[in-house]
């Protein structure tokens, strides 16, 4: 008889074993489907919930039993001690003790993860991975400890979610920053005295700007000094540039034309200039010059 023992911290009742009780239901019915049968039972002891596993006649199929159990511990791993690791860390390790920096931080770490495993395949590959190594211990031990084999036998994985909540935590903060920053420059925009009444800003792509009057001509003003004129006279790729500049003049209305939508320094200039900006793309002024990359074309947005 091949048998087999899963445990984890609390009660029966408690929601972590539904989910164990759940996983591990679900394997055993895609087992069922290859020709065996396996028995579960559950037991409490101390403050721990036994789920024991007899297969009568597992013969030459038995090695089978592990494999499944493997897969239904890895998905109870990644739902219940990965997230549970990682509040842990941001709490007791980095000391994160707001609640809603907290949950941010979280959210920003799961993003992260998320992200690196955004291809199907690949988050498969991870969950296998975790699934093999407990299917290799079950056949040797026959008994897991849910939480001591995350915590032993996975010191490498959880090193690496250290790793990440410590880039989860630079992006927080600095995401911080850049919303304080554009609070500044908000701030900024309000109290200016507006230069001119209607700015056109042609974003031609590659980080190229040419900042144009209401008529479609370069932007020419006696408000702005030499330098910044020298600037409105050639396309230039400095994103802080164009920022700056429209700082400076402040204009009522800004028609931002541009075919990349998604760039930071576009995002920036939507953020900060609000009301004020309205965003063209593709009216039949400016059309043209994108095809032409540079040629002067007066927009009419």
């Amino acid at each position: 008889m091949a048998s087999y023992q899963i445990s984890i911290p609390g009660s029966g009742n408690s929601r972590e074993a539904g989910q164990m009780r759940t996983l591990l239901n679900d394997q055993l019915a895609l087992l069922e489907q290859t020709g065996l049968s396996c028995r579960l039972q559950e037991a409490d002891q101390g403050n721990r919930t036994l789920f024991l596993f007899s297969h009568p006649k597992a013969g030459k199929k038995k090695e089978g039993l592990p494999r499944f159990l493997g897969i239904a511990v890895a998905e109870y791993l990644l739902s219940v001690n990965e997230p549970n690791f990682i509040r842990h860390i941001i709490k007791k390790q980095f000391r994160y003790r707001d609640p809603e920096d907290s949950r941010e931080i979280e959210r920003y770490t799961f993003d992260l993860l998320n992200d690196s495993e955004s291809e199907e395949p690949v988050c498969r590959r991870r969950k296998d991975r975790m699934a093999r190594q407990v299917a290799q211990y079950l056949t040797q031990h026959r008994s897991v400890a849910v939480d001591g084999f995350f915590r032993f036998r996975m010191k490498r994985y959880r090193n690496g979610l250290v790793k990440l909540v410590e880039h989860a935590i630079d992006e927080y903060l600095l995401d911080q920053e850049y919303r304080e920053f554009i609070e500044l420059l908000r701030y900024f925009v309000s109290v200016q005295e507006p230069k001119l009444n209607l700015v056109h800003v042609l974003h031609t792509g590659r980080r190229q700007f040419r900042l144009l009057d209401e008529e479609g001509e370069p932007l020419r003003t006696k408000e702005l000094d030499e330098s910044v004129q020298e600037l409105m006279e050639q396309p230039f790729s400095h994103e802080d540039l164009i920022v700056s500049t429209l700082l400076t003049i402040a204009p009522e209305q800004v028609v931002l034309h541009t075919q990349n939508r998604e760039e930071n320094v576009i995002r920036t200039l939507e953020q900060v200039f609000e009301t004020r900006i309205s965003v063209c793309d593709g009216c039949s002024g400016c059309q043209p010059h994108f095809r032409r990359r540079g040629e002067g074309t007066t927009p009419k947005g």
